[in-house]
């Protein structure tokens, strides 16, 4: 069996952004089956990363008011794709959980959790370590990009060459 060339940084990152293009028509997908608005299905979608977040911590991320954000949640639970609880240390604050109509990952979501989950097995402990200090550092970055006007007069990197 004849194994193919290592591939490049630069072919690496050509990889990334043909996933990020691709996740992104798979959402478009999934905004008109479960005819969602923009917010709606982002909310959504940070249900699957933050585990029960409060609505103060969804409106943050979403960058909605608390106005905004309960509209938001109205339409979510009318459908049973979330569920209000009261968090249960603080009545005060409300959690968000997925619905009994959430949808879960299925088909192509499910091939490629797999996937990740196989690749992460195949890793030892310093290389686990070393993907989650690159993913860590990648979000850091989009999350900070664009904050600063000095940010957006970067000049490009060539160590993607």
């Amino acid at each position: 069996m004849e194994c193919s060339p290592p591939l490049n940084s630069s072919e690496v990152f050509r990889m990334l952004l043909s996933l990020h293009r691709s996740y992104e028509l798979c959402e478009t997908r999934l905004r008109h089956r479960l005819d969602l608005n923009d917010t709606d299905l982002r909310a959504v979608n940070l249900l699957r990363s933050m585990q029960t977040p409060s609505s103060g911590q969804l409106a943050r991320e979403l960058g909605v008011s608390s106005a905004g954000i309960t509209s938001v949640l109205d339409r979510l639970e009318a459908r049973g794709l979330i569920e209000r609880k009261h968090h249960p240390a603080d009545r005060r604050r409300t959690m968000v959980a997925a619905g009994p109509r959430f949808p879960e990952a299925t088909g192509p979501g499910q091939v490629l959790l797999r996937g990740v989950h196989k690749f992460y097995a195949q890793l030892d402990p310093p290389g686990r370590r070393n993907l989650a200090e690159l993913l860590q550092q990648a979000r850091t970055e989009l999350d900070q990009s664009g904050t600063t006007s000095d940010e957006n007069q970067a000049t490009p990197d060539k160590s993607f060459q």
